[in-house]
């Protein structure tokens, strides 16, 4: 299993269409085949920061994921919400 954190700080005159833009790349990735967990927070303790918890059966499943038009038009038009570089942490996890 492949675990992505994706770390947004977000203009906060910009937060409501920041979240309008998440809900279709959140739906529709919940629905991918190879999709374990696709899940967006916002930081309790620091005003509009937001982190996507997602969780994928392996490297496979997130390329297509890369390829779907959902994806690619959220990342397309992401850079104008944001104060600050997307910073993403990938991370392989092994059963217990």
């Amino acid at each position: 299993m492949i675990i992505i954190h994706a770390f947004l700080k977000v203009d906060p005159n910009k937060r409501q269409d920041f979240l309008a833009h998440t809900q279709s790349v959140v739906s529709s990735s919940r629905e991918e085949e190879g999709n374990i967990s696709y899940q967006l927070f916002a930081d309790a303790s620091i005003d509009n920061e937001f982190v996507f918890l997602e969780m994928w059966k392996d490297e496979k499943a997130i390329e297509t994921h890369e390829q779907t038009e959902h994806f690619k038009s959220f990342v397309q038009g992401l850079e104008q919400f944001l104060l600050e570089p997307l910073r993403v942490e990938k991370y392989q996890a092994a059963g217990i």
